[in-house]
């Protein structure tokens, strides 16, 4: 099915770049503008997208479904990959490729001259995906109330001498019971664990005072969810919460600053902002957030460099953090989609609120 919608935006974000072709390779692609299935295989599949035609090229004996009714160009085991994808390009105008495009297949079109020039047209792309339709904005909510329906259970699972990775181990089975397309990615972090930001899951055992770092999701139906709370077991001391209430003001402050006309390092300094001032700016280490979709990192930060606006349909995470080495990390992470009034629309409706967790 070609998502002629999806297809046109794509239009309009070439002619912003200046490209009037574009050849794409990488299958998140290709099934995000025509759903058929595309995957990586040995045999060439490429999207090719001018301003008035969207063609399928590919082997003719992969055997796609769906393909019904779409402009298709097939090529066989005998011929060279390079030389038919040539018969199908403007050979007057630069060609543009999404950065999964294999080399292979890229560098000997020069032979055939297949373009004038021959550049990354990831941006376009990517600023078509960051736009999400309803369909996908629904998608999203229902990852995300999935997300949340897990995290809730998470409550339940702790008890003195658990350890991280017996915690993972049923948090990712909870994702496949609640809807998930597959077992959940999890994060468990106690004590110190929780100040490295990409922590991976081991043998600690969880003891009274320690804090609690869980960063989870899974896809639904081939979209994303992603969520990180912090808990604290049994006591919590006043060091711990200044922490948290910081962290999780800084949570909020950037979700508000999704506003008209605010740009994404906006919302990053929203809540960078107040942790520097707070005197913990070198131990927020990380971006504030990532967009979301298709893939759990799909391309595009919320970052100080990122001078992108903030539109309608956008999403990504906010999750600030403050990490303290040897002693422990808070993150309090939510997902958002911007709204056609410019502000954020929380995806995630868990609780915020400090707690401290026992058997």
């Amino acid at each position: 099915m070609l998502h002629t919608q999806r297809i046109e935006g794509l239009r309009t974000y070439m002619a912003r770049e200046g490209l009037t072709q574009v050849l794409m390779g990488n299958p998140i692609n290709i099934n995000y503008f025509a759903d058929f299935g595309a995957f990586t295989s040995d045999r060439a599949t490429f999207l090719y997208v001018t301003g008035d035609r969207a063609a399928v090229l590919c082997s003719d004996v992969i055997g796609y479904t769906g393909l019904e009714g779409m402009d298709v160009v097939y090529h066989t085991d005998g011929d060279n990959v390079c030389a038919e994808v040539a018969k199908v390009t403007d050979h007057t105008k630069p060609l543009g490729f999404d950065g999964g495009y294999p080399a292979k297949w890229l560098l000997p079109l020069r032979e055939f001259q297949a373009a004038s020039d021959y550049v990354l047209a990831d941006r376009a792309i990517n600023l078509q995906r960051a736009h999400k339709d309803e369909t996908e904005r629904q998608l999203l909510r229902e990852a995300s109330q999935m997300n949340d329906r897990v995290m809730k259970r998470v409550r339940g699972i702790f008890h003195d001498g658990i350890t991280e990775r017996e915690a993972a181990a049923i948090i990712s089975q909870m994702f496949v019971e609640e809807g998930a397309d597959m077992p959940g990615w999890c994060i468990v972090a106690f004590a110190e664990g929780s100040a490295d930001v990409h922590h991976h899951n081991g043998d600690a055992k969880l003891k009274r005072g320690d804090t609690i770092l869980i960063d989870m999701g899974s896809p639904r139906k081939g979209y994303h969810s992603d969520m990180t709370r912090t808990f604290f077991w049994k006591e919590v001391s006043d060091y711990q919460r200044e922490i948290y209430e910081l962290v999780k003001k800084a949570n909020l402050a950037g979700e508000a600053a999704v506003q008209p006309g605010a740009r994404c390092c906006d919302v990053d300094a929203a809540a960078r902002d107040l942790i520097a001032a707070a005197g913990y700016g070198p131990n927020f280490t990380h971006r504030l957030g990532h967009y979301i979709g298709l893939e759990e990192h799909d391309p595009g930060d919320i970052i100080g460099g990122n001078t992108d606006p903030v539109e309608e349909g956008m999403a990504f995470s906010c999750e600030p953090g403050v990490y303290l080495p040897g002693k422990f990390g808070v993150r309090v992470e939510d997902l958002v989609i911007v709204k056609a009034d410019g502000t954020a629309e929380v995806l995630n409706k868990d609780n915020k609120e400090l707690e401290v967790l026992s058997d």
